[in-house]
């Protein structure tokens, strides 16, 4: 298993570059797979799913794969739009304006759902989940969430929550892969609001209600994770839940995958990432690189932020140029722009078709046959 040091909320600094998070104040709680006692759960219960939270290019697709391959669990994709539209007091949307919103989001076109106008909103939600567990006549039902954690709890108070954590350096590299930013500083984004997402969950929500994983782990020994995963949700380990390989794109657990930025990232990248993070590297169980960080009273800390947003900004519409062409680049930027939100609407629609055709295949073929039902 992971030799990670153990995760200290209570020493949380957010350093000099990011200092929107309150520290904790709660008792101390570690990053470790020991199961929470009390969490077995006996049938397929849409009210009390379990909630799968990391930040975007964390490995949840994995994770997700191998949940759903297991025989006796019902494991959807991404589920923000669920979420996404709760407001911060807890209302709910009317269900008017959340279908027209599905109407250009991409993940809930491609789920096979439908909204029916009959419903209220949490019942609607919930159904959605239901047609999941009559897919496959599941034990356990559960979704993917990659911000807003802590609305899922106006819709399921007592779910609980598998929570995956990669190293910030590869998620922020990946991101610049992805395209979703044009250097590493802003690549950091997703994991930020990943890592504070979950503090602001764990403090409202019973510790037994969440199980930490390291993606480290996942990678190092899936079989061990994936049983105390599975004692978690109240299922037996099966190695059935690696057969996701044969029907998808997706490769088996490849343990050089988990610190792959030592070999990936640049000095200055690196740098670059743990600068920004400071102290929550550390504070969130992860050793630095050694390299010196830019200190934080220099020239260079002082123009480097507005220089980098700048590069990323360039960086990520050169990006969606490259993937969109220009005229349709054009059309979203001004219709966002000027507030046009028919033609913001068209372009996206648009966008979102040729996002389809560059997804990975990440759903096996005997889930998609459910899904077509």
């Amino acid at each position: 298993m992971s030799d990670l040091p153990a995760y200290d909320p209570n020493a949380y600094d957010p350093g000099p570059w990011d200092s929107d998070h309150e520290p904790r104040t709660e008792a101390k709680r570690h990053l470790s797979l020991a199961p929470p006692a009390g969490a077995v759960r006996t049938a397929a219960n849409v009210e009390t799913p379990v909630l799968l939270v990391g930040a975007e290019r964390s490995g949840t697709t994995l994770l997700r794969l191998m949940l759903d391959s297991h025989p006796e669990i019902s494991f959807g994709e991404e589920f923000e739009y669920a979420v996404s539209h709760i407001d911060e007091d807890g209302s709910f949307p009317s269900i008017e304006d959340f279908a027209k919103e599905m109407e250009i989001d991409r993940i809930f076109q491609q789920s096979g759902f439908e909204i029916d106008p009959d419903l209220d909103y949490r019942a609607l939600i919930c159904g959605f989940l239901e047609k999941r567990v009559a897919r496959k006549d599941a034990a356990v039902v559960g979704a993917t969430i990659h911000f807003d954690y802590l609305k899922a709890l106006h819709i399921w108070p007592e779910a609980t929550f598998i929570h995956l954590l990669r190293d910030p350096r590869d998620v922020a590299r990946s991101a610049v892969n992805m395209g979703w930013a044009g250097n590493v500083w802003f690549g950091l984004d997703k994991w930020i609001e990943g890592d504070n997402a979950f503090r602001k969950l764990q403090e409202r929500v019973a510790p037994e209600q969440i199980l930490p994983v390291h993606f480290a782990d996942l990678m190092a020994d899936h079989e061990e994770v994936l049983e105390t995963i599975c004692e978690f949700v109240g299922v037996d380990y099966t190695s059935e839940m690696m057969s996701y390989a044969a029907t998808t794109d997706y490769d088996v657990p490849d343990p050089t995958k988990a610190k792959s930025w030592r070999d990936d990232m640049s000095s200055l990248d690196i740098k670059l990432v743990e600068t920004r993070l400071g102290d929550r590297l550390t504070n969130t169980g992860f050793e630095p690189s050694g390299l010196s960080t830019i200190p934080e009273n220099s020239l260079t800390s002082r123009v480097m932020p507005s220089a980098l947003k700048m590069h990323s900004r360039a960086g990520r519409i050169q990006n969606r140029v490259n993937r969109y062409g220009t005229k349709l680049t054009a059309e979203e930027m001004v219709a966002r722009l000027t507030g046009n939100e028919s033609n913001h609407r068209r372009a996206l629609k648009k966008i979102n078709e040729i996002d389809g055709t560059h997804l990975r295949k990440s759903w096996s073929d005997a889930a998609a046959n459910r899904s077509s039902r």
